[in-house]
């Protein structure tokens, strides 16, 4: 086995210098470092990352909160995309990704600031996670550099996709088909993009003069499928039937389809609809989902880059940003004219 005295042997450097070169000391130059660094891959050296991290007080380990509400975890169709690029990004520059929970062996209980300390991590990703908790305030609060997505934390940076476009185009589109009565179906208003996408929806339908009656809006709470089948079952119910369904979720519109379809009726012929999010699922089913596409894998490298970014600058963004990523609208068999 190589071991960092071969390194110093080979090379004509001390083991102090080789040291030093491989944690990437400010105080070797850089020409030093990258022949100490050739060797280390001729030879096969791998450097010990415990001993590394103890020297130059790095661990090149981002910590991941993921709570997910709906319960299929990380087969989210929309999370693990973004959860995929960011892990990609990261890795370009050398870190791993580690998972953070509230549990440590034998049912021990931590917080996530807490565990944080604990792992080293050096920044953080939040996704889908209790935002508004008293132990993620701990965080908001700490010093460790954090990113959010979809959800705005005044003192954290906030990555999200542009809803407020995305919803406009989903109404310009259905008007442009000649629909005027058009109905809702929303997830938690108690989420940030469920508050910011129906918000976005009232305010395009009055921009365009059309009334929106109240039973035309319709909770689908967590964004599911089930949740999705349920709300369109309300809407079949109204005496006043609206000629369109634009839903805040790929999945939502995957329910509502369901529900329309059996009760005998058609998609386009007698309910246009379109979903929210670009999910590949979307594409799977008959007839295919006109949707409004997130660019999953740009949210992920945003936000990659972002942390990697206040890792190196060592300073913590606090203002609150919010950096939006477009949107764009996929055509599918769901919508048709009147």
């Amino acid at each position: 086995m190589v071991t960092i005295k071969d390194i110093s042997r080979i090379s004509g450097y001390s083991v102090t210098t080789v040291s030093k070169a491989l944690n990437d000391y400010p105080d070797i130059a850089t020409k030093t470092k990258e022949h100490i660094k050739q060797i280390c891959e001729e030879v096969g050296y791998i450097p010990n990352a415990t001993a590394q991290s103890l020297v130059s007080k790095k661990s090149y380990t981002i910590g991941i909160i993921f709570e997910e509400m709906s319960g299929v975890g990380l087969q989210h169709p929309l999370f693990s995309k973004i959860l995929e690029s960011f892990k990609s990004e990261v890795e370009r520059y050398g870190y791993d990704i580690l998972f953070l929970s509230k549990q440590q062996g034998n049912g021990n209980a931590g917080s996530y600031y807490q565990h944080s300390i604990r792992k080293q991590v050096e920044g953080i990703l939040i996704l889908c996670a209790e935002f508004n908790s008293e132990e993620m305030h701990e965080l908001y609060n700490s010093d460790i550099p954090t990113v959010i997505i979809d959800f705005h934390q005044e003192n954290i940076l906030n990555i999200t996709s542009s809803n407020e476009d995305g919803v406009k185009q989903a109404v310009e589109y259905l008007i442009q088909l000649g629909h005027t009565k058009i109905a809702n179906i929303h997830g938690s208003l108690k989420t940030y993009i469920g508050d910011q996408r129906e918000r976005c929806f009232l305010d395009e339908m009055k921009a365009h003069h059309l009334d929106v009656p109240q039973d035309y809006l319709v909770s689908g709470e967590l964004f599911t499928k089930e949740e999705g089948y349920v709300a369109m079952k309300q809407i079949l119910a109204l005496p006043n039937q609206p000629t369109a369904i634009i839903c805040a979720s790929d999945m939502l519109a995957i329910g509502a389809i369901k529900a329309i379809q059996e009760v005998g009726l058609d998609v386009p012929k007698d309910y246009s609809i379109i979903g929210f999010d670009g999910i590949n699922a979307g594409q799977l089913i008959s007839p295919t989902l006109t949707t409004i596409c997130q660019d999953t894998e740009q949210m992920g490298m945003t936000a990659a880059k972002q942390v990697l970014k206040m890792i190196k600058s060592k300073k913590r963004m606090r203002n609150g940003q919010t950096i939006t990523v477009e949107t764009s609208l996929l055509e599918g068999e769901t919508t048709k004219p009147l």
